[in-house]
Order: structure tokens, then sequence, then C-alpha cells
């Protein structure tokens, strides 16, 4: 299962054989990734079904599951994935201290410019799961 990096057109990850790889040939890709505190954090799409990476951890996004950004310092943030009111996920990350004012791709909205607010916006927003899930289906 390929992942194409958020930040790098051409860097990809290959989820089987966990290692990353350089590739020019644009190839099929299953979901999306950044690695956050030397963590793998992933979108992807398994089985026709939304899952997020973080570590060890897959889960399954479902209706019931949403995401928090919460500011916690000037540039640092925390990733709050919950399940209802379960704490799935929770990590610190830091924000950088200039915004871009444009996607990493083309296709991407003008407000995804950073991995963490990507997420969110597709992990709480149901068209943009299903969004996501068509573009990328098996």
């Amino acid at each position: 299962m390929l992942l194409r990096n958020f930040d790098v057109a051409q860097k990809y990850f290959d989820y089987s054989q966990n290692r990353e790889i350089n590739d020019t040939s644009n190839p099929k890709i299953k979901g999306w990734y950044k690695f956050i505190n030397n963590n793998l954090s992933a979108l992807l799409v398994k089985d026709n079904q939304l899952d997020f990476i973080y570590g060890d951890n897959m889960i399954r996004i479902s209706s019931s599951h949403q995401v928090l950004l919460e500011t916690k310092a000037a540039n640092t943030s925390e990733f709050i994935l919950l399940d209802g009111s379960e704490v799935l996920i929770k990590f610190s990350f830091t924000s950088p201290s200039f915004r871009f004012n444009f996607p990493p791709f083309e296709y991407l909205d003008d407000e995804d410019s950073s991995w963490e607010e990507y997420v969110t916006r597709v992990i709480n927003d149901k068209q943009r799961q299903e969004k996501f899930v068509k573009n990328l289906k098996e």
C-alpha cells in the first residue's frame, strides 16, 4: 500500500514494507502521510473505508469520530481524535511561525496548508470523507 507525502510531491511511504521511497512516476496511492514526532500519521483508504494511522494505532473512521485542534502555546497545538467523548489519539505538534497562503497541492482547499488541519477537516466532514474515499477507491 503506497501513501503519498503531504509535503513532498515525489516522496512516498510503502506501508507494507515500512519504508519511504522517492518516485517520479506518479504511482497509484491509497492515502497521504506525514511523520509527526517520529510517528507515522496517515489518512488512507482500505476496504473502501477511511482509516487514520498514528504510530501503531489504526482507526477506522466512522460518524462518531471527531478531531479537535487546541492551541497550547504560541506555536504549539494539540491534535485530539475522539470517539464520542473517549480520547483515542492525542499528540502535540509545532505550528510553523509563518503560514503558507496556498496548500501543498493544487487540488486541496486553501485552508488545508497544514497536515493537521487537513486531517481534521476530512475526519470532521462526512462529505470530505466520501470525496477522499472516492478519489482513492480500490
